[in-house]
């Protein structure tokens, strides 16, 4: 006999099967600081990045995020000779000692769990192994892939954390439940002579963080096997001096058919901070600046410190000024403990990459962090697409992280031009007041289908009662009423 639980049961269990496209968006993103990492054992190196720690026990690493890895790339500690060697250690980002991990286990390449897309410098030695790695109070992955690349003869960068299109660590990430979605915001920071934190978020985007609407870029002629899946198109490049007309850098060559030959196509690459441009607008940038090889790779003396500002213009009109006080800022680099500090304030240096002696062939146009402190990035490769906004510049409180869920449907980057001028938390709120209107439909139609079991139950009491003190059978057919019911309790369940 059917029961009103029968029908209860019926109506969650369809209600669950609905929602399990969007159960995710119960996991909270996670956000993971771009800051300064106390990262050797003696307290003294210190280096900005995201902090993890890694191994059993742990051992702290600042990491730079890259969008051209997908494994997560250390350094063995023999780089560094001891790790006592605080300003090797700290330009490495930490070191790390497969010996002092209890949970280490090297695997072979062919059967490590990691991303087979990144490619093997001819100078490198790689160990590819797995151990616990954790993100403070965030959580923890056992069984993590990584990979230890020692490098003694060329040097080996700061550690860097795999942001590609097959990153290794975003899927850890996702598998072991601690981000709704494989989707990422990230704001690189200041580091400017008024530094700020930046703020990278696995399964969301920041908010708070963003000072004007999002603007859509595609990714679909780009493959797991590309070093820069996040390209854009230079249309412009201005160089603008205080109280004059602005230098044009770059234009685009309107009359060119295809649009590699009409635009300067570049790579956004957070792990390096300056601009890398081809060799004939790096010279035109030294000219416009009155820039002098006498003065140094694009340095210049204190009393002859450039007043303009850099502007950059996208292929869809997306424009970001990087202003004169990021642009050109005293000479700093690492001192012996591994901070980032001024190294000489009578030498003033530039955000552009002096490649002017390089071999052009090696050149790869890349707009790094100092573009992307001007801008916040929110990357889907799961649909193809990132997306561009003016990021606030002042601190902000408080942050503010948005979800982005792990479905086709509910992806905060799918959405076309004319989503793009409505903010992305209507998405979200759609999505809750979604789940409660598709709770009361379903509450609704199992209180109707119980109300007409019920009622057709009483008729049939009725006929037989009929039967039994008349002897007569009516049509068991005939038009009935039914006396008024109390509605079935509905609980509605939503999903965030």
């Amino acid at each position: 006999m059917d029961t009103p639980l029968t029908y209860m049961v019926f109506g969650v269990s369809l209600f669950v099967k609905l929602g399990l496209a969007s159960k995710l968006c119960d996991i909270v993103p996670l956000s993971l600081a771009w800051s300064n990492i106390t990262v050797s054992s003696n307290g003294v190196a210190v280096t900005r990045g995201i902090e993890v720690g890694i191994g059993t026990p742990n051992r702290i690493f600042a990491f730079r995020p890259s969008t051209a890895l997908n494994n997560t790339r250390l350094s063995n500690v023999i780089d560094c000779v001891s790790e006592s060697n605080s300003s090797c250690v700290g330009a490495k980002g930490g070191v790390y000692d497969s010996s002092k991990s209890s949970t280490f286990s090297v695997s072979l390449k062919e059967r490590w769990n990691g991303s087979r897309a990144d490619s093997e410098h001819p100078m490198g030695a790689y160990v590819y192994f797995n151990d616990v790695l954790n993100f403070q109070t965030n959580g923890s992955i056992v069984g993590c892939p990584l990979v230890e690349n020692s490098d003694i003869a060329s040097g080996v960068p700061q550690a860097g954390l795999p942001l590609g299109l097959n990153s290794s660590f975003v899927s850890a990430v996702t598998e072991a439940n601690l981000a709704p979605s494989s989707a990422w915001g990230l704001w690189v920071g200041d580091r400017s002579m008024n530094p700020l934190d930046g703020l990278l978020v696995i399964g969301g985007y920041d908010k708070s963080r963003i000072a004007g609407q999002f603007t859509n870029f595609s990714m679909d002629d780009w493959s797991v096997q590309q070093s820069c899946p996040l390209k854009v198109k230079i249309k412009t490049i201005l160089y603008t001096e205080r109280g004059s007309s602005s230098n044009t850098l770059f234009s685009a060559n309107v009359s060119a058919e295809s649009d590699d030959d009409k635009y300067l196509p570049a790579c956004l690459e957070p792990f390096q901070e300056r601009f890398t441009f081809p060799q004939a607008v790096a010279a035109s940038f030294g000219n416009a600046t009155g820039w002098s090889r006498a003065y140094g790779k694009f340095t210049y003396p204190l009393n002859r410190r450039p007043s303009g500002d850099l502007t950059i213009i996208l292929d869809n009109d997306y424009s970001t000024t990087i202003p004169n006080s990021a642009l050109f800022t005293p000479k700093r680099g690492s001192d012996p403990y591994g901070h980032y500090v001024v190294t000489n304030s009578s030498i003033i240096e530039t955000g552009v990459t002096y490649n002017l002696e390089d071999d052009p062939g090696d050149i790869q146009p890349l707009l790094g962090g100092m573009w992307l402190t001007q801008n916040y990035l929110l990357v889907d490769y799961a649909h193809k697409q990132f997306q561009l906004a003016r990021a606030a510049q002042a601190t902000v409180t408080p942050i503010d992280i948005v979800p982005i869920c792990s479905t086709e449907s509910e992806s905060a980057n799918t959405h076309d031009e004319k989503a793009d001028k409505t903010n992305k938390s209507g998405d979200i709120a759609g999505s809750v007041v979604g789940s409660v209107i598709g709770s009361a439909i379903i509450c609704g139609i199992v209180f109707l289908m119980f109300r007409k079991h019920r009622r057709w139950n009483l008729h049939q009491q009725a006929l037989n009662h009929s039967a039994q003190t008349t002897g007569i059978v009516p049509d068991p057919y005939q038009d009935f009423s039914s006396p008024t019911e109390l509605p079935l309790v509905c609980v509605f369940l939503s999903a965030k």
